[in-house]
């Protein structure tokens, strides 16, 4: 521990003499270390050599530079060093204006070296107390100062700290600096965290980040800007150079992730904008990435785009487009329509597929491949799908006891509905609320959905079934199709993809693959629906093969609620009583 250094100002001689002497012990110790100089100048100057001044001990009456003056220069040099007066002269007055004039406090000479040394080690201890304040203000500012640019959980900067390192490159870039801004989003991150929970979702984060690091140079900089968005800012890159930074990155992150056996991988959407697109502030630039990054979420784009000035026009239309979906939830603008499920064998209607339509008073009828992903992607379809379901679900309440036992309506669940954590808890509460048999109930999960993580489906499609909710795998074909895991799914039906049926009048490919997945199929003891079925010569194609049943349009179009009425009735008159009541 360093010893304390205390200045001691005084003409006196005798007595640097007697101080020197009285403390002496303290001295060998390295308890203080006494500096002294006589005059107010000669402190000045020794403040100014030694700059770890702890305390002071000066007079008042002294050649060049009185005691008092010494007070007011020491308050500007630092504040928190404590000065002490000894001095004869120790009136009320005098000690009253050396008190004002900065003094921590007064000893009036003679000196009594017991108070002396009291007043000494008082004065240090309330100046270590106020350092070690200090430095713990110090530490928390410093850790404020952190926390407002850095992201915990990764370590990287945050998007306050993304946008100032834009703002710095900005103004230097009058000088012809180029640069680029990346934005970058794992495309399956929900689905993630709603599988194996937030704990898992974390990790997953932090291996981004870290893979992120090994793909940049020590110019470059990383940002965590979102939930499972980053931002990577190039400094001093061609456009050439960034679009091979984002393919190396794409690489990086196709790579699975491992977690104690839990294997988990993702694409990863990026946009990229450059520093020549005539922007002035950070906030456009990162706007413009993001703008690019959603561009390639979109079907059928480049999982890496670069940004055109276009894009933001359009993402403010997507916006607008957003918002009237949120408002046409709300206030149940949305419609349902039903397109029949029908037997091949018999022609009987054994169900209907229930298929959302939005109707918007200003855009007219917008098309589901356009609202169903701007859900998907905005959460909105957690409230939609409640929505859906609570529609469908209602409508077979009010058919009732009129249903044949094997009718059934199905519904579409997306991967995000499924891993919600609440939506048994929701099935339950529906299906008590309307007292309907979860048996009337068919949920469609795509292939690609229950392949994310296999364990997980089977737990949750049981808990399905327990609930007599039938499950039918959409799209099937397009996927993994794999025969080991598809054995191990509780589902009860196959729902042939239209791509194959499409081409299944040729006999060639497709009739091949249509044929295996029907043989396969009902190896497993599954039914199969073949859908998009349009001509006389696919469905009896799909009835030689013995497939259950078939929907598309050569059946019916989607139809409404009246329209359902009157189709039920034209393909099954026992339906049709006189009254109507068929529909609610």
């Amino acid at each position: 521990m360093k010893p304390a250094k205390i200045l001691v100002v005084d003409d006196e001689l005798e007595l640097e003499r007697l101080i020197k002497q009285r403390f002496r012990k303290n001295i060998k110790a390295k308890e203080f270390e006494l500096l002294f100089v006589h005059t107010g100048v000669e402190a000045l100057q020794k403040l100014e050599m030694e700059p770890q001044i702890d305390m002071i001990l000066t007079d008042i009456n002294m050649p060049e530079m009185d005691g008092l003056t010494l007070l007011e220069k020491v308050l500007k040099i630092d504040p928190n060093i404590k000065t002490v007066v000894v001095s004869a002269y120790g009136d009320l007055q005098n000690i009253r204006t050396a008190m004002n004039f900065g003094a921590f406090d007064f000893l009036i000479k003679p000196i009594d070296f017991d108070d002396l040394e009291i007043t000494i080690k008082k004065t240090l201890k309330l100046e270590e107390q106020i350092k070690a304040q200090q430095q713990q203000l110090q530490q928390a500012m410093a850790q404020l100062q952190y926390q407002a640019a850095y992201d915990r959980l990764t370590d990287l900067p945050n998007r306050y700290q993304m946008l100032e390192e834009i703002r710095q490159c900005l103004e230097d870039s009058q000088q012809g600096c180029l640069f680029a801004v990346l934005f970058l989003a794992l495309d399956r991150y929900r689905r993630f965290k709603y599988s194996f929970g937030h704990e898992q979702a974390d990790r997953l984060l932090v291996e981004v980040a870290s893979r992120l690091k090994s793909c940049v140079g020590p110019k470059d900089i990383i940002a965590h800007v979102g939930e499972n968005e980053f931002a990577i800012f190039l400094k001093d890159i061609q456009e050439q150079q960034a679009v091979q930074k984002a393919s190396d990155i794409h690489m990086a992150l196709e790579l699975p992730f491992n977690f104690n056996g839990t294997v988990m991988s993702s694409t990863t959407s990026m946009g990229i904008v450059f520093s020549n697109i005539g922007y002035h502030q950070p906030e456009e630039f990162l706007r413009a990435a993001d703008t690019a990054m959603h561009y390639g979420k979109m079907p059928s784009s480049a999982s890496t785009v670069l940004f055109d000035l276009s894009m933001q026009t359009k993402a403010i239309e997507r916006l607008h487009l957003e918002a009237d979906l949120q408002r046409a939830i709300k206030l149940q603008q949305l419609h349902l329509n039903y397109q029949p499920i029908v037997s091949l064998k018999t022609d009987e209607i054994v169900g209907f597929e229930a298929l959302v339509r939005w109707d918007d008073p200003t855009r007219g009828l917008v098309s589901p491949t356009e609202f169903i992903p701007l859900a998907e992607e905005t959460g909105l379809i957690i409230p939609l799908g409640e929505w859906v379901l609570s529609e469908a679900c209602r409508q077979l309440s009010i058919w009732g006891n009129r249903l044949p036992d094997h009718f059934r309506v199905s519904v579409n669940l997306s991967g995000i509905q499924l891993w919600h954590p609440l939506l048994l808890q929701f099935l339950d509460e529906l299906l008590r609320r309307l007292s309907l048999s979860g048996s009337y109930l068919k949920l469609e999960i795509t292939e690609s959905i229950l392949m994310q993580n296999s364990s997980a489906a089977i737990a949750l499609l049981e808990q399905f079934k327990q609930r007599q909710i039938q499950l039918s795998m959409d799209d099937f074909g397009t996927g993994y199709s794999s025969f080991s895991y598809l054995q191990r799914l509780p589902i009860n039906t196959l729902k042939l993809d239209r791509s194959f049926v499409d081409n299944i009048e040729g006999h060639g490919k497709d009739f091949d693959i249509t044929k295996a997945i029907i043989t396969l199929a009902h190896s497993l003891g599954l039914d199969v629906i073949a859908e998009g079925i349009e001509t006389p010569q696919q469905r009896d194609i799909l009835r030689s093969l013995d497939c259950e049943y078939g929907q598309g349009y050569l059946f019916s179009r989607p139809l409404d609620g009246q329209e359902v009425i009157e189709f039920m009735a034209t393909i099954n008159p026992q339906y049709n009583d006189g009254r109507c009541t068929f529909w609610g």
